[in-house]
C-alpha cells in the first residue's frame, strides 16, 4: 500500500478518535452543568468547577488539534460573519432570559435569570469590542 495512503487512513483514523474524544468530553461537560443546581456543598461544586475549567480546556485542545487535521485555521470565529453570528446568539440568549424572568413566579428565580441576561449583554458588547479589533487588524 502507497504510504502516503497509509499516512492519509492514519489521520483519518486519528480525527475520528478525536472527534469521539470531544463529543465525550461534551456530554460530560453537560453532566457537570446539570449536577450542579443541585449540589449545595461547596468542596463538591469546587470539584466540578474544577471538572468543568478542566473539561473546556480539553475541548480547546482537541478541537484545535482536529481543525489541523482538517486544515482549517480554527478561527472562524474570529471573521466578521463568526462575530455577526456569535453576537445573535448572545442577543437570542438575553432576550430570551428576560422573557423567562418575566414570567418567573419566584421573585430570586426572576432576578437570578435578569443577572444571566446582563451579563449576556456583557458578552454583546465585548463581541462588538472583538468585532473592531478584528476590523482595525485588516
Amino acid at each position: 500500500m502507497d504510504s502516503r495512503l497509509k499516512a492519509l487512513e492514519r489521520k483519518q483514523k486519528l480525527y475520528s478518535l478525536l472527534k469521539d474524544q470531544h463529543d465525550a468530553e461534551i456530554k460530560e461537560l453537560m453532566h457537570y452543568m446539570s449536577a450542579l443546581p443541585v449540589v449545595e456543598n461547596n468542596l463538591v461544586r469546587s470539584y466540578l468547577h474544577t471538572l468543568l475549567s478542566d473539561g473546556l480546556r480539553h475541548i480547546e485542545y482537541i478541537s484545535s488539534i482536529m481543525a489541523d487535521i482538517e486544515g482549517a485555521t480554527g478561527s472562524s470565529i474570529l471573521t466578521k460573519k463568526g462575530i455577526a453570528a456569535s453576537m445573535e446568539g448572545e442577543k437570542a440568549s438575553r432576550d430570551a432570559l428576560l422573557k423567562c424572568a418575566e414570567m418567573a413566579d419566584d421573585p430570586e428565580t426572576a432576578a437570578l435569570l435578569k443577572s444571566v441576561s446582563v451579563d449576556e449583554e456583557h458578552h454583546i458588547r465585548i463581541l462588538e469590542h472583538l468585532s473592531e479589533l478584528v476590523e482595525s487588524a485588516k
